[in-house]
């Protein structure tokens, strides 16, 4: 069992939030690639996993295989706002 910590951004504007984790993470150690909605988005290869259900799915998987999972708050005051930034910064 493992027992790694490991920390990621949870993006929060004042009505939902995201956690920011890396596509690589989702496919290859969580392996719930092919669970992820289209609400989601991808952006400079990391997966912003909505909080409603793809969040939950990547977080039980990992912590199923015994990591533990914390986050840092951003908060942000529209995440489609920030979005569109890190998409442009490429």
């Amino acid at each position: 069992m493992n027992n790694t910590t490991l920390t990621f951004n949870r993006i929060e504007d004042p009505g939902h939030s995201w956690l920011e984790v890396p596509v690589k993470m989702v496919r290859d150690i969580a392996e719930v690639f092919d669970q992820i909605t289209d609400y989601s988005p991808i952006a400079k290869g990391n997966w912003y996993l909505e909080e409603d259900c793809d969040l939950y799915t990547f977080y039980k998987a990992m912590t199923d295989k015994g990591y533990t999972i914390k986050w840092n708050i951003v908060h942000v005051n529209d995440f489609d706002d920030y979005y569109r930034s890190i998409k442009r910064s490429y």
